[in-house]
């Protein structure tokens, strides 16, 4: 099947709410306990049972080095400038630090959020789209085509600090690591570059994810899952859920009825408010 992405990379915050709590873009970006409340304030404004953190797709590019600016409530952070202007610069990437910036204020926040009893969604950025903040698009597809076991190794110091990333959100309370590789789609990417690079890439981050954590949910992305499927790294079966309910009241119901990490994918996170025409869940089993 064929996804079709219906959201946007930035969390658009209505005004009333900027109003009621006082918290504004960037301060929300960067500040745990703002980011906390806004999150909490979100989820019971769209009446969803699922509060998720960051509102950006940045955050791990920036632990990486990347220069983002933060913008404001209508531009989200973006790449100011890149850090490395060639795959041989690139080389020198430094392993991911979780204890300092923005991505200490968001394992911060999961951890408010979870402590006060809500139910927390990391969202989990992968490699492609943290490379796009780091390095040109044309430096790194040139790159990609003259030393492919220089990328590769670029790629596993990515895929390591995600992996990383995603333990520590479960570990500080996160129930759902909501994971998507926007920028290696393979409409973006096209069919070779996925097959080769950004889908073993992404496998590997979910794999890895599955065989160290514990009890959690891992929802891909649509377009990461049906990709996944399409290149035969992943199968996925149909899970029959009770009753009239969100796609975010489904999912809970499903992780509460696990002893292992599940992996869903098919659908949006985004959704998570939305009721389900049909009652089913996609699991998502990867193929070795």
């Amino acid at each position: 099947m064929d996804f079709k992405c219906t959201g946007d990379d930035l969390e658009l915050i209505p005004k009333e709410l900027v109003s009621e709590t006082g918290i504004t873009l960037p301060e929300a970006h960067s500040d745990k306990t703002s980011m906390a409340i806004l999150a909490r304030e979100l989820r019971k404004h769209r009446r969803d049972v699922i509060a998720r953190v960051p509102f950006c797709v940045t955050v791990e590019a920036e632990a990486f080095g990347a220069h983002i600016k933060l913008g404001d409530a209508l531009n989200g952070p973006r790449v100011e400038k890149y850090l490395f202007s060639s795959i041989e610069e690139m080389s020198v990437i430094q392993e991911l630090d979780l204890k300092k910036d923005r991505i200490k204020e968001v394992l911060d926040a999961v951890e408010i959020l979870a402590q006060s009893g809500e139910k927390v969604a990391l969202s989990v950025e992968g490699p492609f789209t943290i490379l796009s903040s780091l390095i040109d698009p044309m430096y790194f597809y040139k790159g990609l085509r003259k030393d492919p076991r220089r990328i590769l190794e670029i790629l596993s110091v990515i895929e390591e600090g995600i992996i990383r990333y995603s333990l520590e959100g479960i570990t500080r309370g996160a129930s759902i690591i909501s994971y998507g590789d926007p920028v290696g789609a393979i409409g973006i990417v096209g069919p070779k570059v996925y097959q080769d690079y950004s889908g073993p890439s992404s496998w590997r981050v979910i794999k890895g994810l599955q065989e160290m954590s514990e009890k959690v949910l891992l929802h891909l992305c649509g377009k990461t899952s049906t990709a996944l499927e399409k290149i035969k790294m992943a199968k996925s079966y149909p899970i029959v859920i009770d009753g009239d309910k969100t796609y975010g009241q489904a999912l809970l119901d499903q992780l509460e009825k696990t002893t292992e990490p599940i992996l869903i994918g098919h659908r949006c996170i985004k959704g998570s408010l939305n009721k389900m025409d049909k009652p089913i869940l996609w699991g998502i089993k990867l193929i070795n």
